[in-house]
């Protein structure tokens, strides 16, 4: 399997590669050392054995503990699985005494839940294991996967912030992240709406997966939460409890 944007697949969803992006500095993010994706669960035997052959050796699984029990990813068996579930919020007022400066006021239906999803303490520990993954998985051609159920919007905020810390720029974080919205065209609707399933227990999780979309406004809520915690460095010290050393080996493992 050749390095590709959108990985070919037999059961992937929404399954990217992260790698040739270039930063503000020159530089580029490495191929085959990040993966971003949908759900696992119906990866093939083909899909599993090419992605072995990939080099996949962590699996960070955004989604909440009864989407893992309901539908489990398949995997190589070099590959470890990381349990991170970005939902649910531990605070209802992870946003108070911030102070968010927006572009404009122009709103997504979501935009409140993905300034959350950086704010609130719980997915903060989502992200955490993200860049965990990335500072273990230390080999050349040793690759990390995270994922969702659709890989839009958990997936989406996951990818922001692992490109962000690349200094790759952010108008090529938001062509990443506005990607889905052709991989998810009328074509692939029906069977996408199949493959996310209804969790009666998961309101929030049904209503944004439901909605087969990313929005530009969702991206800059995000950016806009990010700088009011003085930006991505300092959000990857002070909430995520990194060092400035650890994001120092993140740019020389991962940028070429």
């Amino acid at each position: 399997m050749k390095p590709q944007r959108v990985l070919n697949l037999e059961g992937g969803i929404n399954f990217r590669e992260l790698g040739g992006y270039r930063t503000t500095d020159g530089r580029k993010v490495k191929w085959q050392k990040l993966l971003r994706a949908g759900g696992l669960d119906e990866l093939t035997p083909s899909d599993i054995a090419a992605l072995g052959n990939y080099g996949l050796r962590y699996d960070v699984d955004l989604r909440s503990e009864h989407e893992m029990a309901s539908f489990p990813d398949r995997l190589p068996a070099a590959t470890k699985m990381i349990p991170a579930p970005v939902y649910p919020f531990s605070e209802r007022d992870s946003l108070s005494g911030l102070d968010i400066k927006l572009k404009d006021q122009n709103w997504a239906m979501f935009s409140q839940v993905y300034q959350q999803m950086i704010a609130d303490p719980h997915p903060q520990q989502a992200w955490r294991a993200i860049f965990q993954a990335m500072l273990d998985a230390t080999g050349e051609k040793e690759s990390v996967v995270f994922h969702c159920a659709a890989g839009k919007d958990r997936t989406g905020i996951g990818a922001m912030l692992v490109l962000s810390a690349l200094n790759v720029a952010p108008e090529t974080i938001k062509r990443d992240y506005l990607l889905t919205n052709q991989i998810f065209g009328a074509g692939n609707r029906a069977s996408i709406e199949q493959v996310v399933a209804q969790n009666e227990s998961e309101d929030l999780t049904n209503r944004m997966n439901q909605t087969l979309s990313v929005e530009d406004a969702n991206f800059d809520a995000v950016f806009a939460t990010l700088a009011a915690f003085g930006g991505i460095e300092r959000y990857l010290i002070d909430q995520l409890g990194f060092t400035a050393a650890d994001i120092t080996t993140l740019r020389a493992n991962y940028l070429e």
